[in-house]
């Protein structure tokens, strides 16, 4: 029981000594344990913890100097010019067509648009009225007989017809100038017969009353108005309207060529040569009138200002003694003071006389200075503002007409 009892005891110690020592293992395994946990470092998150490196990494802004930074920024401007001056590379994108197609449709365009304003010119040409057509033709009914033929309402007169009538107007022959003019169908302007290109429906007839080489009588009143009434004899209900009877025309014909035969002025001076053994050559004086501008005529030279003037301003030709002396001669009524054509006929006068070694004088072989050529000048100023007083200026298409010779 003794034994029993020591067995139980022995036992009993034993484990509590058991518990014991694994009561102290276990806590010794525990503080093991802390003190490891409190080692390790906690876990990181991914996230915050790369945004905290970064924070705790970055380094301090850079502050440069103000030199420093105006040359940066001198030199970033500068780069960004160079990059803008430098062209892109053209990107080239093949195509089906040549690139000489284009080239041609490109030559092609620019010669379709020069057609077009050619075309473009040429169609505001044929707008403007052409030179030598007139609104209403330009006749003057204070010295011609005016006559006028008109068509009914929705008739004219075939070219043809105004040609024919023209024709025998002509075959007069009469010495006086007779016009016709006829009005287009076309563009309603009037065209002398020769020039008209298309029917007319409206002709108009003038006889100029006198000049200086006759004027109109009787006879030729009645040849002219026949020649009318036949015309318009041809078309139905057309007759001649007038604004003068032939009796009156010719009553004013009277008192025109009383007008002409009193201012028919001509002043002439004399070249003769200064050496009178030396006479004039028809060679030499041809050769200096042309060069002057002077065109050869019937036993005379004569200049025009207008290659269109029925009569010269200036005549030069030998005088009564042959080839003595020269006359030049200026035509007061178909001159102009105011075109400058004294002063013309002075300067020819000296021009002419120089080149063939001669002297200009008056019919009385005075030699003509200044003086005298200023008397000339105001005598010829005189007439012509008389001429002017009456109805009729100097140089004037109206006197021009009265002081033509011949038709």
């Amino acid at each position: 029981m003794q034994y029993e009892t020591i067995i139980i005891s022995v036992l009993a110690a034993l484990v509590i000594i058991g518990l014991l020592y694994w009561r102290s293992k276990r806590e010794e395994r525990a503080a093991s344990s802390s003190n490891r946990l409190r080692r390790v470092e906690p876990a990181k998150d991914v996230l915050a913890s790369n945004e905290r490196e970064e924070n705790a990494h970055v380094e301090p802004e850079f502050q440069p100097s103000a030199q420093i930074a105006a040359s940066v920024d001198e030199t970033l401007q500068a780069k960004v010019a160079q990059a803008e001056a430098v062209p892109e590379p053209e990107t080239i994108v093949p195509t089906e067509d040549p690139p000489i197609y284009k080239a041609l449709e490109a030559e092609k365009k620019q010669k379709a648009e020069e057609a077009a304003r050619v075309k473009e010119k040429l169609e505001a040409a044929d707008d403007e009225p052409p030179t030598d057509a007139y609104t209403y033709p330009p006749v003057d009914p204070g010295i011609e007989w005016v006559l006028e033929i008109s068509p009914k309402e929705g008739q004219q007169f075939v070219l043809g017809g105004v040609e024919s009538l023209a024709r025998e107007i002509n075959r007069l022959g009469l010495p006086l100038l007779v016009r016709c003019w006829a009005q287009s169908v076309r563009d309603g302007l009037y065209y002398e017969a020769d020039a008209l290109t298309s029917p007319a429906k409206h002709v108009v007839a003038s006889l100029v009353l006198a000049n200086r080489t006759a004027k109109l009588d009787d006879i030729k009143a009645s040849a002219f108005y026949q020649v009318l009434e036949q015309s318009a004899a041809q078309s139905e209900d057309v007759v001649v309207r007038r604004q003068l009877e032939p009796a009156q025309a010719v009553q004013r014909s009277e008192k025109l060529k009383q007008f002409v035969e009193y201012f028919d002025t001509t002043v002439e001076v004399l070249i003769e040569p200064i050496d009178p053994e030396a006479p004039l050559t028809v060679e030499g004086v041809d050769r200096v009138a042309t060069s002057a501008g002077f065109k050869a005529a019937t036993g005379c030279w004569e200049y025009r200002v207008s290659a269109s003037d029925h009569d010269p301003i200036l005549r030069l030709a030998f005088g009564d003694e042959g080839t003595k002396c020269l006359v030049l001669a200026y035509d007061v009524p178909v001159s102009s003071i105011e075109r400058g054509d004294l002063r013309l006929f002075f300067a020819m006068a000296n021009h002419i006389a120089n080149a063939l070694h001669c002297a200009w004088v008056d019919q009385s072989h005075n030699a003509i200075d200044a003086g005298g050529a200023l008397l000339i000048e105001e005598a010829i100023q005189h007439r012509t503002a008389l001429m002017a007083e009456n109805g009729a200026e100097a140089g004037s298409e109206r006197a021009k007409l009265l002081f033509a010779r011949g038709a």
